[in-house]
């Protein structure tokens, strides 16, 4: 999503003689590109001459204002208006999101397009005045942006967001939001961030990562010349960008075909439509001339090859692997047809002057219309009707013709920068960013500070075990047990995540990591008893409760957790919505090995199973297993019972359809606020495969949804505490208040009961 401008000026010294192109100077720091009549120039030599962005036709394509492709920038527009209307009507233009991987590929042609000419015309890479070049392009926009998101955070959005949406805009300042969004991806816990403000960065990203590491690649091939401009480093130059190209796309394809959630993020992914762009541009080098009715034909499908993926692709179209050739190619088919001088091809059509216009600014577009969706609900107090999203639209644009005007163009072609040593303009943007960082860092802090100070009077009033706070008020007749109090703080309980489901939990095991990971807990000196709890997080939110319980009741508590595994052993059982194959199949291999070491230790006398049963039970399109069943349960559960071994099963608790901390926060007055029907909370017990198992062979469930909801309806705030810190964990403070509850009902044998 860059603007690249190149010029086209080829009499320099050095450069073709025979060149009939030419600068003007329009203003300081800027080119103004006029073309001479080739009076004296035959036609071959003419040929060589035009396209010195690499494609050289008989009818050259047009040159506008400072060397720009109108084709290029018509790309540039159709790929921007795809993205924004994606993100304004998802449902409607259900392939816009391949709106980025135009911008990819065009990048790809300009960039590595110049990195080539530039070695070919001098045999050396001036890296830091590319840098530096890139550096005025395109940082101080995206700074401008990130800034004034800064503050709209500050103004309009809850604190308890902060912490997540700063550390986003200091990645996105950095430029490696690709990379945190990819570790979001594969986190049971990050994976349900709210979406930021920033968010769409990560492509921003992954352009500023390759526009570091092509030309690093292409300085040690300089080096390895030895500076030598020679046929064979023009064949070695290609050949190590075709085999990149290819290893980036075979690693795209692998990670999409697995599942995995990171490859949609991940440079790795991406860099082979870079490379693509970068192909075509190396191999238009040499003097390739078409038809120009062929070009015509081929511009016309690579433009309804775009418009295809638009409409045709959908969030479930496994990507970019495979799915991205479309728009990929199409888009290079248009930039190598260029402007074709034939009536019916859609040279007309490209240069439109509104198209144009809008290719001109899609860089400032693309920044300002993401967080202008995201916060102005915040702004409203209000979710977003078609008057909103208008709105939204058409501010998008009058801010990004302003930032063009007023940033872009001013820091680009200002002498301050422009006429100063190359590190000057790298020194001042990378200074401007760490700002920024600087004040995200500050606000974290800070915010840090005030979660403590929250926690520590939480922690107190939970230690009294009053009956009225927490989980003992939705059973003690406490006369208003689901109101904020003094205790309900949001801010604290978004980040209050206890051990058994932290992101980084040495007690949990990761996604596709069959080995078993034992930890103990509760008494630990003299116990009576032993408990193994078995199962993901939904089992790892309880393991507060349990160890406090154990600790003061002679029981020794034995956790055997993994990240999306129900701890069955069976095998195919699809690990839900960050399926991967090799998850998939190291869940069946975790709970086998579990059950082997429970049977391997005669002192464990009650096994507890719990899980994400919901998100088990419910298929997917990914392909990657099936749906876990009742017959699961019962053949992991019948070892157990035959070896004289307690099983309890517990019923999941409810899922909230909502960030439960966000909601409480801006509906701090209300009497049980963020509250939710328990019909919709989870599945029917008549569709829970793991309540059929129970049935069938008589293990003994526990059922907490009486502290969780009343009269059908599920409560946010019980006790004067918020239950979730996202929207189906509970918090750790929550979990330690069921405490005694649930202890007692383990604790309670059936011929005791």
């Amino acid at each position: 999503m860059r603007h690249h401008r190149m010029n086209r000026c080829q009499h320099q010294r050095g450069s073709n003689p025979d060149a009939r192109y030419c600068s003007t100077a329009a203003r300081p720091g800027t080119l103004r590109v006029t073309e001479l009549p080739p009076s004296n120039l035959t036609k071959p030599q003419a040929r060589k001459t035009v396209g010195d962005l690499g494609i050289m036709h008989r009818d050259h394509p047009p040159i506008t204002r400072s060397g720009t492709r109108p084709e290029i920038q018509a790309l540039r527009a159709l790929a921007v208006g795809a993205v924004v209307l994606y993100h304004l009507w998802p449902n409607r233009l259900t392939g816009g999101y391949i709106g980025v991987d135009v911008f990819f590929a065009i990048s790809g042609f300009l960039i590595i397009g110049h990195l080539l000419r530039e070695v070919d015309r001098t045999g050396r890479v001036s890296l830091l005045a590319f840098w530096a070049k890139r550096a005025r392009r395109l940082l101080p926009a995206s700074l401008v942006v990130l800034v004034a998101t800064g503050i709209g955070i500050l103004a309009f959005v809850p604190t308890v967001q902060w912490q997540q949406w700063f550390r986003e805009i200091a990645a996105s300042a950095l430029y490696v939001q690709n990379w945190q969004l990819a570790h979001d991806a594969v986190d049971y816990l990050g994976a349900e961030n709210a979406p930021s403000p920033v968010q769409h960065f990560w492509s921003l990203s992954v352009e500023e990562q390759l526009y570091i590491g092509w030309p690093l690649i292409v300085i040690a091939l300089v080096i390895l010349f030895g500076r030598r401009r020679s046929p064979g480093m023009r064949i070695v130059t290609g050949a190590v960008l075709a085999i990149l190209t290819l290893s980036s796309f075979v690693w795209s394809v692998a990670g999409v075909g697995s599942g995995d959630p990171a490859s949609y993020f991940v440079t790795t992914s991406r860099a082979w439509e870079f490379g693509a762009g970068g192909l075509l541009a190396y191999f238009a080098q040499h003097s390739l001339t078409t038809h120009v009715r062929l070009r015509s034909a081929v511009s016309w499908l690579g433009l309804l090859g775009i418009i295809l993926a638009v409409v045709s692709y959908t969030p479930a179209t496994p990507f970019p692997g495979i799915a991205a050739l479309l728009p990929v190619l199409s888009t290079l088919a248009v930039i190598w047809a260029g402007m074709p001088s034939a009536r019916w091809s859609p040279a007309q059509l490209l240069q439109l002057r509104p198209i144009q216009w809008l290719g001109d600014i899609s860089y400032s577009v693309y920044l300002w219309h993401w967080p202008l969706i995201v916060l102005l609900p915040h702004g409203l107090g209000r979710p977003i009707g078609l008057r909103s999203l208008a709105a939204a639209l058409a501010l998008t644009v009058l801010l990004a013709w302003l930032t063009k005007v007023l940033v872009e163009d001013p820091v680009r072609q200002g002498r301050f920068l422009v006429s100063r040593p190359a590190w000057v303009s790298i020194v001042s943007t990378l200074t401007a960013s760490a700002v920024v960082v600087g004040a995200c860092g500050f606000v974290y802090v800070r915010t840090a500070h005030e979660i403590a100070d929250s926690a520590s009077a939480v922690t107190t009033a939970v230690a009294e075990k009053a009956k009225c706070v927490g989980a003992p008020a939705a059973i003690n007749g406490c006369a208003t047990p689901f109101a904020i109090t003094a205790l309900t703080e949001p801010t604290f309980a978004a980040t209050d995540i206890g051990k058994g489901v932290q992101v980084a939990d040495a007690c949990k095991q990761t996604l596709e990591d069959p080995a078993v990971i034992a930890c103990e807990f509760g008494d630990l000196t003299s116990p009576q008893t032993t408990v193994a709890l078995v199962g993901d997080s939904h089992a790892g939110h309880f393991l507060e409760a349990m160890d406090l319980y154990g600790a003061s009741h002679n029981t020794r508590v034995i956790s055997y957790l993994k990240t999306w595994c129900a701890g069955t052993g069976a095998e195919g059982v699809e690990t839900a919505d960050s399926a991967t194959a090799a998850g998939t199949a190291s869940c069946g291999e975790w709970g086998a090995r579990v059950r082997q070491d429970i049977l391997a230790k005669p002192e464990i006398s009650t096994v507890v199973f719990s899980s994400f049963t919901s998100a088990y039970a419910t298929s997917s399109d990914s392909g990657l297993g099936r749906t876990i069943e009742a017959a699961d349960y019962s053949s992991a559960w019948t070892p157990l019972i035959e070896a004289g071994r307690e099983v309890v099963s517990m019923v999941d608790v409810p899922t909230a359809p909502q960030d439960i901390p966000a909601c409480i926060a801006a509906h701090f007055g209300d009497y049980d606020p963020c509250a939710f029907p328990e019909s919709a909370s989870a599945l029917p017990d008549s569709l829970n495969p793991m309540l059929a198992a129970a049935n069938a062979t008589r293990v003994r469930v526990i059922d907490l949804r009486d502290i969780f909801c009343t009269e059908g309806t599920c409560h946010a705030v019980i006790g004067g505490l918020v239950v979730y810190f996202g929207n189906h964990h509970l918090t750790a403070t929550f979990s330690r208040t069921l405490a005694d509850i649930l202890g007692d009902r383990v604790a309670t044998l059936p011929e005791n009961g």
